[in-house]
């Protein structure tokens, strides 16, 4: 699979995980904050909690878990720029992944 279509895959996967995180927020009743719930299962299905925690961790707070989601997530502009994030971010990282993992492979047919 070519690196762009992988890093496509993977922004399509993550944003259907944002997608249902937030719709089964707001089903199970959480009112106003279903986006800010939402938004918390994702980084937790993703497994980018630890990652939010020192983003927190950075800008002062000593919250972890989802209480650190929420602080970024309201530093950033809120629950829908932090889906773009979340969504852009994976798969640009899919995309890097992609040609490191193509570049290593070039240098080992090199020796």
């Amino acid at each position: 699979m070519e690196p762009f279509e992988k890093s496509l895959e993977t922004g399509v996967k993550t944003a259907v995980v944002v997608g249902t995180s937030v719709s089964c927020a707001s089903v199970a009743g959480a009112g106003s904050l279903a986006s800010y719930a939402g938004i918390a299962s994702a980084v937790s299905s993703l497994g980018l909690g630890s990652a939010t925690t020192a983003i927190a961790g950075a800008m002062g707070s000593s919250l972890a878990g989802v209480a650190a989601t929420s602080v970024v997530t309201a530093a950033v502009g809120g629950p829908v720029v932090m889906g773009a994030i979340l969504v852009g971010g994976t798969e640009k990282a899919a995309y890097g992944g992609c040609q490191v993992c193509s570049w290593v492979s070039k240098q080992i047919k090199f020796w």
